[in-house]
């Protein structure tokens, strides 16, 4: 019997929109969200475009600040450091157990979606490189046996996939991706659980040093975008 799925209320279509939208950088870091705008562009209430910033409040993608309403929130280093140095362990588990518990037709689904990830890498597509990256560790979720552990990371993963997408122009991020993601699978496929683990550790640490090493032009770059509008 099919389960009946809610569908989406107006607000939650909304959040969901918005948040693509912080995700890939339309609003950046320290941004205010106008609510008479927003409410323009989706043709709704302001009263439903307050419910959907609520909700992405709660995930700490907005915050309100007293005299601007609400911006997008802006994640110190310190505080992204802390947060990749969390995901260093948490993936670790997730990778892990997805190696000793996951089916051959989810790892087949992984070893897709790295493949697609491989193509993006080719042709330079950050947009199709992105989507395969969450794709592909949306399967890991999948297979990894743990609802605990998929609650904790997507969680943390909504916080700070912008700052993965900003990244993956820089250091040849897109081609070193490729060649972990592409190692991690044939690990995967040989039940090697703790090979999986250490490389899924390393290429999590490469990727906190191009964060670090780009954070501040990161930075500059959304104060000159938030500039340029303000004129």
């Amino acid at each position: 019997m099919a389960v009946y799925q809610r569908p989406p209320k107006l607000s939650e279509s909304i959040a969901q929109q918005l948040k693509d939208d912080i995700i890939k950088g339309i609003y950046l870091p320290g941004e205010r969200l106008k609510i008479i705008e927003i409410a323009k562009r989706f043709g709704v209430s302001q009263t439903s475009v307050r419910e959907a910033l609520k909700i992405l409040e709660k995930s700490d993608l907005v915050s309100e600040s007293p005299h601007k309403g609400y911006v997008v929130t802006n994640l110190t280093l310190d505080e992204l450091v802390d947060i990749w140095t969390i995901k260093e362990k948490l993936w670790s588990l997730a990778f892990a157990w997805f190696t000793e518990r996951a089916d051959k037709e989810l790892i087949k689904d992984a070893e897709k979606w790295v493949s697609e990830f491989r193509n993006a890498y080719i042709e330079n597509d950050l947009d199709r490189a992105f989507e395969a990256n969450f794709a592909f560790t949306d399967v890991i979720l999948a297979g990894c046996g743990s609802r605990k552990l998929v609650t904790l990371l997507r969680s943390i993963e909504d916080q700070v996939k912008r700052y993965r997408y900003l990244s993956l122009e820089f250091d040849d991020n897109l081609k070193v991706s490729s060649q972990y993601f592409g190692e991690i699978i044939k690990a995967i496929w040989i039940r090697d659980s703790k090979k999986v683990s250490t490389m899924i550790q390393e290429y999590i640490r490469f990727s906190q040093k191009v964060l670090k090493e780009n954070y501040k032009y990161m930075q500059e770059k959304s104060k000159e975008k938030m500039r340029k509008e303000q004129l």
